[in-house]
């Protein structure tokens, strides 16, 4: 019989026990009727015509196991032997399964909640037909072409399909009388037929349709109220209608994944705009082929629209093909690389805090298997082999994983029930819904595994070395004091992995205080930022953006309660200009090197911001078009450029720009994130700005921020243009962006650390209270002799300093290495390294100590010395 054939004959015979045992039953008695039948004719009588058949017939018992065992899976049926006298066990002992499973529940919570956000962010399956066949594609080493290039690739026909997206979009949604940013991924007309995406209501965006939209399920019911009559509405984006033509599951994933979500998704608006390029490629094709592929395509596209502007290499550079899912992604990107660093790090912290559960549920093993060295004996002396034991004991501790990780589960949808509605205070919509799928399943069982041999592996040995002889004598286990035992080796390791977690916890609740508190180098109590995005189609000439910027500012200075009001390209703590260059000062021969941020900036821009001018003078109305080139650097950028010497009335100038006359020198600050320090800057008029974006960004300076008062300034704005999206936020509200890192590592490692701490203060205390019950004798005898409720007291905590110190010891020598790494995301006030920490530390955990001492130490104090003496 083939192996396939046999194990299908085994699987249906556990479906269908009951019945065959009915059918072997029936069978055995009618061998036994059979045989007395002949013997009765012989002339024997029925009784030992009965009784002879059933001797030579033999055991039934045995016939029934052996004629079984053809059709079982052994190692199954001694599992479920095994799991259900380990569930025996645990009932006559429930509070020992709950500590351990509630320890084991919390290391295993832990792990599956971060590897479920790590899947959602960096590994989601992206919503479409056979994602396996889809490829990202980048010419000329960008992550985005412009449409016509598109066009011309997808009528070239290289690849079984090219379409585009716009992952970086936004539209003015006009809804009666109120105007609201959405945020759009803007598509070309093919890419619901190359991609395959599934529309859970309605349809996809139809070949040529230019006026259709496909809504997200977040934005039907969190906007629209779910409206059953959707389809077919009208929603006027940027000034045009569009119609509703399909609503999206809620669960659809982005082909760009890491939690992007957008509001919908509608027809690329211009040829101007730039799509990032996703292939269906054959199935089987090399990436080899793929290239080159598309090699000969771009050569053939350099001929007919060659690339224009400070960058005319070749389209046919730098071509890369990455999938759409696994590590082929990330390949290089540093900004994912890091996004995966980062959840590396998650990952091992999370990981530390299962050891933990898993020490402690280890030395809990321990303590119960010397409690039970009695019965194991009598089982090894009756014949039962060492593997077998320890097949058993390891039964228990898988159960004990089982039902740890199946809470861990639960723990986990709780999160994703919360995850999904929260919104992180970004300005991109990033939306995760981490749910339950193979992957996470898979590795919950991984986890079941691995903490059933860390945890229970150790114990099942050490339980069954005992000499049976040794333990048969011994009326009660006997256990040895000794100092440095197995069990408490755990929890000093226990108690240094804590350290380290906790350390960790503080040093990112120490750097949020500091964040939240830092100088960023301008005014945030008297400062407000106004967004306001214009429809581009009714803004195509830049000198009409410049003349709704300066009416803007003249509404904004007219209201009464504003100080001053300036424009910018860029607000400082949420969107930042880096660029990396050579700037050659007019006094140098050579060109400086360096890195900066860049910003257009208006008139009283400084002064709105409360940023100084240390030297010169800012922007003025005088620095408009047709006005020679001016800039401002910051002090950093100056002394860089101008080491000994005055910059003002020097001049500068950068590979792609004319001389700039430099005016003023500003003070420092924080542009890109709070953990920069003294980072160049460089600033130049915002009027003498030829292309100006289509989002304007409005400072305005108040001597109070009231709400009456950003409600008026929202009006004002409205009233010049009712089409526009109007946002209005105090500086202090807009740095959401800025904060986050610290947020959620104070958040995430605080956690982590205050539950590796929880799990270790039970394991100290479990070793404390198991010490004290078996020592109940000698305890009793102390009394007896003499020793006070204080020397109790004392014996008691003698058992615990040594294990708190020697955590303690080797957690802070660990947490000393670990924190360095951690210096990337500190504000520069703060380090690592800092004595304070590591004293608050120790005094939490010392805290900690004495409580999981505490009450040991009150049960030791009320043993009885007559009945300690009897005690066995």
């Amino acid at each position: 019989m083939s192996f396939g054939k046999e194990w299908m004959r085994r699987l249906v015979y556990q479906q269908q026990r009951a019945h065959f045992d009915d059918e072997l039953d029936d069978e055995i008695r009618f061998h036994l009727e059979t045989r007395a039948d002949e013997l009765e004719k012989i002339g024997m009588s029925g009784a030992l015509a009965r009784a002879q058949a059933r001797k030579e017939f033999g055991s039934t018992l045995r016939m029934r196991e052996d004629t079984r065992a053809a059709w079982q899976f052994h190692w199954l049926e001694d599992l479920a032997a095994d799991l259900r006298y380990a569930a025996r066990a645990f009932r006559r002992n429930p509070g020992f399964a709950l500590t351990a499973v509630f320890c084991l529940a919390l290391g295993t919570g832990a792990n599956i909640v971060i590897f479920g956000l790590t899947t959602a962010f960096l590994f989601s399956q992206p919503s479409c037909r056979n994602p396996e066949t889809l490829r990202a594609i980048r010419i000329s080493g960008s992550s985005a072409a412009p449409v016509p290039a598109w066009r011309f690739l997808r009528d070239a026909h290289v690849l079984d399909g090219l379409a585009g997206e716009v992952e970086e979009s936004e539209s003015n949604w006009r809804n009666g009388d109120d105007t609201s940013r959405l945020w759009p991924m803007q598509v070309t007309d093919n890419f619901f037929d190359v991609t395959g995406i599934p529309v859970a209501l309605g349809r996809p965006i139809r070949l040529g349709a230019s006026d259709e939209i496909v809504l997200t399920d977040r934005f039907w019911h969190g906007r629209l109220g779910a409206d059953p009559r959707v389809l077919g509405k009208s929603l006027v984006l940027d000034g045009k209608p569009y119609t509703v033509v399909g609503v999206l599951p809620p669960d659809h994933h982005t082909l760009f994944g890491f939690g992007l979500s957008p509001d919908l998704y509608m027809p690329v608006s211009s040829d101007k705009e730039y799509v990032s390029l996703y292939a269906r490629v054959p199935s089987g094709i090399s990436k080899k082929e793929i290239v080159d592929r598309l090699t000969v395509a771009c050569h053939e596209l350099d001929r007919v629209q060659p690339q224009t502007g400070n960058s005319k290499q070749s389209w046919a550079t730098n071509i890369q093909v990455t999938s759409l899912t696994g590590m082929d992604r990330f390949q290089g990107d540093p900004m994912i690389l890091s996004f995966a660093a980062f959840f590396a790090l998650l990952t091992t912290v999370v990981g530390l805090v299962l050891l933990i559960a898993c020490a402690n549920v280890a030395s809990m093993l321990l303590a119960r298997a010397l409690s039970r060295s009695h019965e194991l004996a009598v089982r090894l002396s009756i014949g039962a082999s060492r593997s077998r034991i320890v097949r058993q004991l390891l039964a228990e501790s898988f159960l004990l994983a089982a039902l740890g990780t199946a809470v861990g589960l639960c723990l986990n949808l709780a999160f994703g029930a919360f995850l999904s509605r929260f919104n992180p205070p970004i300005p991109i919509p990033i939306h995760l819904r981490p749910a339950p799928d193979w992957r996470l399943l898979a590795y919950a069982l991984a986890i079941v595994f691995a903490t059933t041999l860390i945890a229970g592996l150790i114990p099942a040995l050490r339980a069954t070395r005992t000499d049976a002889n040794t333990a048969l004598k011994q009326g009660a286990p006997q256990i040895l004091a000794r100092r440095w035992s197995l069990r408490n080796a755990l929890v000093a390791g226990q108690l240094a992995v804590s350290i380290v977690l906790l350390s960790a916890g503080f040093v990112f609740v120490e750097n949020l205080v500091k964040a939240a508190t830092v100088n960023p180098g301008f005014d945030l109590e008297h400062t407000v930022w106004v967004f306001m995005r214009l429809v581009p189609a009714k803004y195509q000439q830049p000198e009409k953006i410049q003349l709704r910027a300066s009416q803007g500012l003249d509404a904004l200075r007219q209201l009464r309660g504003v100080q001053s009001a300036s424009v910018a390209e860029a607000v400082p703590l949420n969107f930042n200009i880096t660029i990396g260059g050579a700037i050659k000062p007019d006094n140098a021969n050579d060109a400086t090197r360096a890195v900066y941020r860049y910003n257009r900036v208006g008139v009283d821009y400084f002064r709105t911001m409360g940023i100084p001018i240390l030297r010169g003078r800012g922007f003025t109305s005088s620095d408009r078009q047709g006005a020679p080139a001016a800039v401002i650097l910051n002090e950093s950028l100056a002394h860089k450029l101008f080491p000994t010497g005055d910059p003002i009335g020097h001049t500068i100038q950068t590979f792609d720009k004319e001389p700039r006359t430099v005016i003023g020198i500003a003070r420092n600050s924080k542009y890109a994130t709070l953990t920069e320090n003294n980072m160049p800057a460089l600033y130049e008029p915002f009027q003498q700005d030829k292309n100006p974006r289509f989002d304007l960004q409005f400072m305005v300076r108040l001597p109070e921020i009231n709400g009456g008062l950003l409600r008026r300034i929202g009006k004002t704005l409205g009233t010049l243009d009712p089409a526009a999206s109007i946002e209005v936020k105090p500086m202090k509200q807009a740095l959401g962006l800025a904060l986050l890192p610290s947020r959620a590592g104070a958040a995430i490692l605080g956690s982590l650390g205050v539950l590796g701490l929880l799990l270790a203060a039970i394991g100290l205390y479990g070793a404390l209270a198991f010490l004290i019950a078996s020592r109940t004798r000698e305890i009793g005898v102390r009394v007896a002799l003499g020793a006070t409720r204080a020397d109790v007291v004392r014996f008691v905590f003698s058992q615990s300093l040594p294990l708190a110190f020697a955590g303690t010891a080797i957690g802070l020598l660990g947490a000393i290495f670990a924190m360095r790494p951690l210096a990337f995301f500190l504000v520069p006030d703060v380090t690592p390294a800092a004595p304070l920490i590591y004293l608050v530390v120790l005094g939490v955990f010392a805290l900690v100590t004495g409580a999981a001492t505490l009450a040991p130490a009150m049960r030791a104090l009320r043993v009885e010395p007559i009945a300690a003496l009897r005690y066995d």
